[in-house]
């Protein structure tokens, strides 16, 4: 017996089947015997409006069995019941090469839950027209009224179960007295109930305000009260107003000026308008730079505010950043939304902790919640606002993401900023009954068939969340340190903080893991996580192994910061992300600061210890994809000891921040340094004891301060008349504004010093020995400042004090040699560098 042809196949069994059609999935398979290049593409059609385009590409046994083919062409669109929010739609697929309709297409889809929307209303029309033309006789319509007046029975009973308000008596003209007389009594009343009830709340008065926080409400003052009462509980450092739009309520609402004074300025609309255009009109009332719209069923957390203005600060090319949101219960509610291909909105992290490391760290999100979003007024106008076209409500604020992404900008969610939003409480839960909720699943329609074709590269719902949320993530770094940094502690800390951002800035999602204590450090873990950053730490995991053994995402390049992380993970990373770049950054060579110290104390044993280091030290750096030193002089040593390795030299970024004060108002020095580096206490005594006492000779009336973190006794110990010993200070500026320079008399180390380059950062001239110059270009006007031993250090402190004017000509060269070496430009430049694939390698 001869095997059909395609042919008689395709007569037999048509085009493919539309195999079943439902609230928030349409299934079936398609076959075109002429098309042997690849699966058949169908689109997918409601009413004869196009619905979507997907590909036929699953496996079908059934179809294959049938000789159709390979099998692979069957299709299942999967979306929320919002996308199909009528009581009736018309679905229908065809072949999209041809047009031809598959077998059992169109299926007439009929919601119970749909509610009597207009579909259902034009269907309930249309029969009732239908037997208006069909009668001929006056009982032909009996049996239809009989249905009808039993429908209206039934309304009409529910709706006296639900009336709660008593008839009036009709008193005649003396109602009209009566009328005349209420509003004021009532109003009296209100008042004092009011007064007794709610104690007044007023925000502080400002000038001009940076933020506009705008609250729509429409009834519900006790949310409204309690949502304000948070912001007078947690006020931001930013100026703010507030200004709350009451959408004719009929409840305290009437008299919350009474209750509400200072920056919030109560406005009533004229008729009902809704939550759209009445954010629209708070934002045309607003005097802010920032717009901040906040729901007010929200309960706002300390915080909640300057974070999101410094994301705007912090963050290049942010349009929106929204909240962290959370239920009252404290379980997450929302971390940014994902929206699917049918448009269909998800909640990401929605009933999860929120203290999960994916749902702490900023990053892009498809939409932020209207609950609580900010974005520049001049964007918000010259975007024409929230969209009317959504009103009354929902979609709205998921539209002005995207046409805010589509203006080239940015929309983030931010967690340092942390809202408790009470869901439910203002609008319902429920999209299919007759309240304001069902206005989401009728603008689900709007938004898809607006956004359809930028939704083509998204997901289908539910499919690899994990993966649908850093859609817009292209290259991952893993960056491995000891500890969390502490930049205004160490310079090792400041280092390895600038060469994340240059990560950033470079395109990298980074991940940070604090390898030693796997710990959370506040505010230093927070401040990553401002800036994107994704922070790992227990509980959620307790070692380097075990992330790298649980992710599931390629890594690009993975940085090692210091001696530790180089020998310890540098063998496992091969083993884990065998493709990645691994970039070990030394932030100074161990051995050779060993070494040094070894010669400076005649300490055998420590040379010993030294000589041990260096064998495993070189034997990390052979092992690596590249290494990255701050200093020249480390290069060359490098490239002497092992030639075949890669070595860049990568400064880490300054930002200019000169001093203000004259420097003939400046007086006596100060020495910065974390005094846990013994190279620094050993500096503080040779400062104190040896070289200020040939000062003091001359001028008596030059102060030392000595300024750092983990200060130890000995070096307290040197305090004196002269001498202050500050300590911790958590910016160091407010001391460069008192003295007129700084000294690093350092005498063994390795490395480029955080110290010296902070000083020429912050426009003071730096007296420093060779050993704190190394690596820093002093062969112009700044090697004045270079001084070998007590003698010449001294003379140099007094020639800086004694003319005013060369110490601006050194502190002006600093500068500029800060701007050429030190911007952000030139590290991400040689970042990139080092990252980039020998010419060797590549080959």
């Amino acid at each position: 017996m001869s095997k059909p042809s395609a042919k008689n196949l395709a007569a037999r069994f048509g085009n493919g089947h539309l195999d079943m059609v439902s609230a928030t999935q349409i299934s079936g398979w398609a076959w075109d015997p002429e098309a042997s290049d690849g699966p058949v593409m169908v689109e997918i059609l409601d009413g004869g409006e196009r619905l979507a385009t997907i590909e036929a590409n699953l496996f079908r046994p059934d179809v294959r069995d049938a000789g159709l083919g390979d099998g692979y062409c069957g299709f299942i669109l999967s979306f929320s019941a919002s996308l199909l929010p009528k009581s009736r739609h018309l679905i229908s697929v065809r072949r999209l090469r041809d047009g031809a309709e598959l077998t059992g297409s169109p299926i007439e889809l009929v919601r119970e839950d749909g509610g009597l929307d207009d579909a259902a209303q034009q269907h309930v029309a249309t029969l009732c027209r239908n037997e208006v033309d069909s009668a001929r006789r006056p009982a032909d319509l009996d049996r239809a009224l009989s249905f009808v007046v039993a429908q209206l029975g039934t309304l009409l009973q529910r709706r006296a179960e639900l009336g709660t308000e008593p008839a009036a008596p009709d008193l005649g003209p003396l109602s009209e007295l009566i009328d005349a007389a209420t509003p004021a009594q009532w109003v009296q009343g209100a008042s004092i109930a009011l007064s007794t009830r709610y104690r007044p709340l007023r925000l502080p008065l400002s000038g001009a305000p940076l933020v506009s926080v705008i609250i729509p409400v429409h009834g519900k003052f006790q949310l409204t009260y309690d949502c304000i009462d948070a912001i007078a509980k947690a006020l931001p450092d930013a100026p703010i107003e507030v200004i709350m739009v009451d959408d004719c309520s009929a409840d305290e609402t009437l008299l919350a000026p009474l209750v509400f004074g200072g920056s919030v300025q109560v406005v009533r609309n004229d008729t009902n308008l809704g939550f759209v255009k009445s954010c629209n009109r708070g934002a045309s009332l607003a005097r802010g730079e920032f717009l901040f719209f906040l729901n007010n069923d929200t309960l706002v957390r300390p915080g909640w505010l300057d974070a999101l203005v410094k994301t705007f600060e912090q963050v290049p090319r942010v349009g929106v950043v929204g909240s962290k949101l959370l239920f009252g219960d404290g379980s997450l509610q929302e971390f940014g939304g994902i929206v699917w291909r049918m448009g269909d909105a998800w909640n990401w992290g929605r009933h999860r902790d929120p203290a999960e490391p994916r749902f702490c760290f900023l990053r892009d999100a498809d939409y932020v919640s209207g609950a609580a979003l900010m974005i520049r007024k001049g964007l918000f106008d010259e975007l024409g606002g929230f969209d009317t076209h959504f009103a009354p409500a929902y979609y709205e604020d998921t539209d002005l993401c995207f046409r805010v992404r589509q203006a080239g900008w940015r929309v983030v969610v931010q967690p340092q900023s942390v809202v408790v939003h009470l869901e439910g409480l203002t609008s319902g839960t429920s999209v299919t009954g007759g309240g304001m909720k069902k206005y989401q699943a009728v603008n689900h329609r709007k938004f898809y068939e607006r956004w359809k074709d930028a939704l083509a590269s998204h997901g289908f719902n539910s499919n690899q969340p994990d993966i649908e949320v850093e859609r817009t993530v292209r290259k991952r770094a893993l960056f491995i340190d000891d500890v969390v940094p502490t930049p205004d502690q160490d310079a090792g800390s400041n280092a390895a903080m600038q060469h994340i951002r240059s990560l950033i800035r470079l395109g990298y999602k980074v991940t940070f893991i604090p390898a030693d204590n796997m710990a959370q450090i506040y505010p230093y873990t927070e401040a990553l996580q401002a800036i994107g950053v994704e922070c790992i730490y227990h509980p959620f995991f307790w070692s380097v192994e075990e992330y790298l053994r649980k992710n599931q995402m390629p890594i690009d390049v993975v940085y090692l910061h210091r001696f530790t992380n180089g020998t310890k993970y540098a063998g496992m990373l091969r083993r884990h992300q065998p493709q990645a770049r691994i970039l070990y950054n030394v932030a100074d060579l161990h051995h050779l600061r060993m070494e040094r110290e070894a010669r400076h104390t005649d300490n055998a044993a420590l040379a010993q210890r030294a000589a041990e280091v260096r064998q495993v030290e070189l034997s990390v750096i052979q092992s690596v994809d590249a290494t990255i030193v701050h200093s020249s002089v480390e290069r060359a040593l490098l490239a002497e000891a092992t030639p075949q390795s890669r070595v860049h030299v990568v400064p880490w970024t300054y930002p200019l921040r000169p001093v203000k004060t004259d420097a003939r108002q400046r007086q006596g020095v100060v020495f910065v340094g974390g005094f846990r580096h013994t190279p620094n206490v050993d500096a503080a005594r040779w400062l104190v004891e040896e070289i200020m006492p040939l000062v003091w000779a001359s001028a008596p009336d030059v102060q030392v301060s000595l300024v750092g973190s983990y200060m130890t006794d000995e070096v307290r110990r040197l305090a004196g008349p002269r001498v202050w010993t500050m300590g911790y200070v958590p910016d160091v500026q407010a001391m460069y504004e008192q003295c007129l320079l700084s000294v690093a008399p350092l005498r063994y180390g390795a490395g480029v010093k955080g110290k010296v380059l902070e000083a020429l950062a912050a426009g003071l001239p730096c007296v420093m020995t060779p050993c704190a110059a190394e690596g820093i270009p002093v062969d112009g006007p700044l090697g004045e400042l270079v001084a070998e031993d007590p003698a010449h250090f001294a003379a140099k402190i007094l020639a800086l004090h004694a003319d005013r004017a060369l110490a601006e000509r050194l502190a002006q060269a600093g500068l500029a040699m800060i701007a050429d070496h030190c911007s952000a430009e030139v590290v991400d430049a040689a970042i990139a560098a080092a990252i980039e694939p020998s010419p060797a390698a590549a080959a």
